[in-house]
This record gives structure tokens, C-alpha cells and sequence, in this order.
């Protein structure tokens, strides 16, 4: 994919750089101290400049995005910054994918930082803006976040991410029809997109439509049949259902059997099944030493639940 130069900017305005840099810790390893370099976190970039010469920002480009695929991180930031550095203004897309990678490795003031600057010179890139989006909900920043993609929705740029993302927003405000409809508009964006159905058969789980979540998830299964969320969020329709077999087997998928025990036990507890909830945390604590803590908090806390039925129906 080639990198189209957005916007007219020559750089961020002045005060607005120097407020985004107060929040570095410190200037990013990188030989050169030009304005980009700051985006570097890396290894040593001397060597990449030796071994892979370039004559054109598109070149540059073209082997970051070829680094990228690769998994050699380092070495596609120092091309994308490379590229920048030979451009006579600064371009949104290699800002955006910098700081796509500063994202996946949670570097997440680098990552604002590039996303924040490929906004300033492109206003409209609604990757970019969904992906800002995106970091604010993973920090619990739900309100900036909203705002961040519904403005992403109202420009025209918003894309399978950004639908999926607002879903998962409502989910939290336990608002499931408006997800229903969220995930529903990123599924017409990418059509049996895996993580979209997961996310929507864990949304129908928690509105209590087990037949909806069910079908979600199976259909995610049928794309990606290794995909571990999917088959532990199936295995939590079937302990609700009470299908503990199935239960078992979707789960010992994502997890450990212990953990498969447990969880199913967690789902009874919370359904009132309280003599299957024992059972279940019981054959947890059996199946590994290591896990016992987690599975007997969890039974101690049903032991209260059932002390408390108890009490109530003395009253």
C-alpha cells in the first residue's frame, strides 16, 4: 500500500509539541535528534541504515511495511521514520502505523503521541482516530473514548474497528441492544469477521440470549476454529445452559481444566446451582494444587451465598 501525503502542515504547532513531549519520560534512542526520532524505541538504528539504503520516502515506506508483516518491529519504525525524514512535511499514514506498533507494545505515550500528530496533519484519517479511540478505552477512558469514536462515525471514516469498539463501549453500559446494533453496522463493514462475533455472542450472553450468543460464537469458530476467547466464551453459554459437557470441552479449548472447572462453577454459583457450583470448585482444587486458591475463594464465597439463602428464608 503507498503513502499519500495528507494536510499542509510543516510540523505540529509549537505549543502543542512541546505539550505532548512533557508527558515523555525521556527522548527515544535514535542517532539523529531530529523531531521524529522521538518516535524511535529500538535497537541501535546504524546498522539498518548500512544494510538497507533507500532513495524515496516510498521505499522507506515499502520496507517498513515489509518489516512490519515480518514481525522486525524496530527495524520498520526506523524505515517509516526514515520515510518521514525525507518528506518535506510531515504524512499522516506512517504517523498512524508508528504508532500502531507503539500500541501492541503498550508503549502507550509513544502510541498517542503518533496517533495524536497523524491526526494533527490529517484530521479525516479515521484509522488513526479510531485506533486513538481504541487506547482510551483499553485505559478506562470511556467518556474520551465515546466521544473519540462517535466522531469517527459522524465523519464518514469509521471503519469494522470502530463500529466494534462503540459495541463493546455499550456493552459496559449495559446498554445490549445499542451493541446489537454496533456490532451488527462492523459486521456490514467486515463480513464474518471472527472477533466481531465474539464479541457479539459475549454481548448476547450477558443479555441473557443464549441462542444468540450460541450462534455468534459458533459462527466465529467456523472462521477461526483456534480462536480460545471464542471457545471459553461458548463454554460460558453452555454452563448457563446447564450442558456441562459441552461446557467442559469449549473451555478445556481456552484453558487448562482446572480453570474449565472453575469457571463452570463460577456460572452455576451466579445462577443460584449451588450444589453443581460445589462440585464443580471442588473438582477444580483436585485437578491442580496450583489453582487451588483461586477455586477455593471462589467456594468460600459461594459457602456465604448459601449461608445468606439460608438465613433469608429463616426471616
Amino acid at each position: 500500500m503507498s503513502l499519500k501525503k495528507t494536510g499542509s502542515r510543516k510540523l505540529l504547532p509549537a505549543l502543542a509539541l512541546s505539550a505532548i513531549l512533557a508527558g515523555c519520560a525521556s527522548i527515544p534512542r535514535n542517532e539523529s535528534p531530529d523531531v521524529y526520532g522521538m518516535l524511535y524505541d529500538g535497537e541501535s538504528t546504524a546498522a539498518y541504515a548500512t544494510a538497507f539504503p533507500v532513495g524515496s520516502p516510498a521505499e522507506a515506506y515499502g520496507n517498513g511495511d515489509m518489516a512490519a508483516r515480518a514481525g522486525d518491529f524496530d527495524r520498520a519504525l526506523f524505515e517509516y521514520i526514515r520515510g518521514l525524514r525525507l518528506e518535506s512535511e510531515p504524512v499522516a499514514e506512517p504517523l498512524y502505523r508508528i504508532g500502531t506498533i507503539h500500541h501492541q507494545r503498550e508503549n502507550h505515550r509513544l502510541a498517542e503521541l503518533a496517533y495524536r500528530w497523524a491526526l494533527e496533519v490529517d484530521p479525516d484519517h479515521g484509522a488513526g482516530a479510531t485506533a486513538l479511540g481504541i487506547m482510551q478505552l483499553e485505559k478506562r477512558q470511556y467518556v474520551e473514548a465515546a466521544a473519540q469514536l462517535e466522531s469517527v462515525t459522524r465523519s464518514g471514516n469509521a471503519n469494522w474497528r470502530t463500529y466494534n469498539a462503540l459495541g463493546i463501549l455499550s456493552d459496559l453500559h449495559g446498554d445490549f441492544e445499542e451493541a446489537a446494533r454496533h456490532f451488527s453496522d462492523a459486521l456490514n463493514a467486515s463480513p464474518g469477521n471472527p472477533v466481531v462475533l465474539n464479541n457479539l455472542g459475549y454481548s448476547r450472553y450477558l443479555a441473557g440470549d443464549l441462542e444468540g450468543a450460541r450462534a455468534a460464537l459458533r459462527q466465529a469458530l467456523r472462521g477461526n476454529p483456534r480462536y480460545e476467547l471464542a471457545w471459553r466464551n461458548l463454554g460460558l453459554v453452555h454452563a448457563r445452559e446447564g450442558n456441562y459437557d459441552a461446557a467442559l470441552d469449549a473451555l478445556a479449548r481456552s484453558g487448562t481444566e482446572a480453570e474449565a472447572y472453575n469457571d463452570i462453577g463460577y456460572v452455576s454459583m451466579v445462577g443460584g446451582r449451588y450444589s453443581e457450583a460445589t462440585f464443580f470448585f471442588q473438582e477444580a482444587m483436585r485437578r491442580s494444587p496450583a489453582f487451588y486458591a483461586t477455586a477455593s475463594e471462589n467456594a468460600r464465597h459461594l459457602e456465604r451465598r448459601i449461608r445468606r439463602k439460608a438465613a433469608s428464608r429463616q426471616d
